[in-house]
Parts: C-alpha cells; structure tokens; sequence
C-alpha cells in the first residue's frame, strides 16, 4: 500500500495557486492515473492549456468559473466537470474564497509530461 500525504508531496506555487502532485508516475508509480489537489486562492486563474489525458475536476470548496473548448460555467462545490483529451480548459476563482479541487486524469500523464505541467523539478 502506498498513501501520498498532502504535506509531503511535491508542489508548486503559481499565479496564486498551489498544486500538489498526489498519485501520478513520479510519486507512486502509478501507470493509469494521476491525481493532484489544487489549492486557488482568490483571484488565482489556471490558464488554458490542454493535454492528451482525459480529466475530471471535483470542486470541494469554493466556486469558480470553468471553461471547456470555449463553452463556459459557473462551477461551486459538489460539482465534477469532465474535460476530454485534448481540450483547451482553465478554471478562475472569482470569489473570495480558497477554490479547492480534486483532479484525476486517465492515462497517467507519464514522467516526461509531469516534468512540463508540474515544474517539480522531478
């Protein structure tokens, strides 16, 4: 058994978010998953990007604004956006409060594209 603890993880800081990288290759092994928890602070915008893995995100606390492929919604706690490969997303924190959000990709992302989206210096 292997358990990721949030405070031992690997993590960056950026555009006032924190990202913790959980289960993924680099931390587990793991071969067809990657989660992370993400932290985002008011104000704290993901900007867009994409990547060939397929995502959810489960808002925990908070709400926000999510926009997938252009189309946009407000999203707040309890709510699972899916996000299919390939698709231009980002996520900004409008309110003021701390958005916190579990995200979990399928394939793993891999060693190589951990290194790129998550400047951990793996």
């Amino acid at each position: 058994m292997k358990i990721v603890r949030k405070e031992n993880s690997p993590q960056y800081v950026r555009d006032n978010i924190r990202s913790f990288l959980l289960v993924a290759e680099s931390t587990v092994g793991a071969r067809h998953i990657t989660t992370s928890l993400v932290e985002m602070e008011p104000g704290g915008i993901q900007k867009p990007h994409h990547h060939e893995t397929e995502q959810c995100y489960m808002i925990l606390e908070g709400n926000g604004v999510m926009e997938v492929d252009g189309e946009k919604a407000a999203v707040g706690e309890g709510d699972t956006i899916f996000i299919p490969s390939n698709s231009i997303h980002t996520l900004h924190n409008e309110s003021q409060m701390t958005l916190k959000y579990l995200s979990a990709g399928s394939p793993v992302f891999g060693m190589e594209n951990e290194r790129k989206l998550w400047p951990l210096n793996l």
